[in-house]
């Protein structure tokens, strides 16, 4: 319960640090749970929050941490932005688990094509290796970084 606990708050802050004056319980429960029960997205990768960071970093530029968004001419859901290619449906708006277990699946498949840019699968699919997805994953990551950074203080 405890490790739960210190999860959520440390997502929750991230969260209302992005984006301020929004409620975001609920995208942090969603974010700590699927974390807390899933594999680590990287080999060996011992941090939970490391998991956290990147799905927070996701989330914040895929949806401004907007469950009920809708995106790509009505093609992408919820705040993790699952395209309907990758099984996104209009349900994932309604269920803040299934959204992030949805990109977190996504995720860790990216992760697995190409380790150097872990979320250019996740944002351009099979374009990965563009310079535009390239360039999309090095700001996640960024994102993700500048959060894990703050636990250091």
């Amino acid at each position: 319960m405890y490790i739960y606990a210190a999860l959520y708050s440390i997502v929750l802050g991230w969260m209302n640090q992005l984006v301020p004056f929004g409620d975001h319980s609920a995208l942090a429960q969603a974010t700590a749970d699927v974390v807390l029960r899933s594999s680590p997205l990287y080999q060996g990768d011992v941090t939970r929050e490391r998991t956290a960071a990147l799905l927070v970093a996701i989330q914040f530029r895929e949806s401004s941490l907007n469950p009920r968004a809708v995106g790509d001419n009505g093609r992408s859901f919820c705040s993790m932005q699952i395209h309907a290619s990758s099984g996104g449906t209009a349900a994932l708006l309604d269920d803040p688990d299934a959204c992030i277990e949805a990109g977190y699946r996504i995720l860790k498949q990216s992760i697995t094509l190409d380790r150097e840019h872990p979320v250019a699968f996740y944002a351009r699919g099979p374009r990965f290796r563009s310079l535009e997805a390239q360039r999309i994953s090095n700001d996640r990551v960024a994102i993700s970084k500048r959060l894990l950074a703050q636990l250091d203080r």
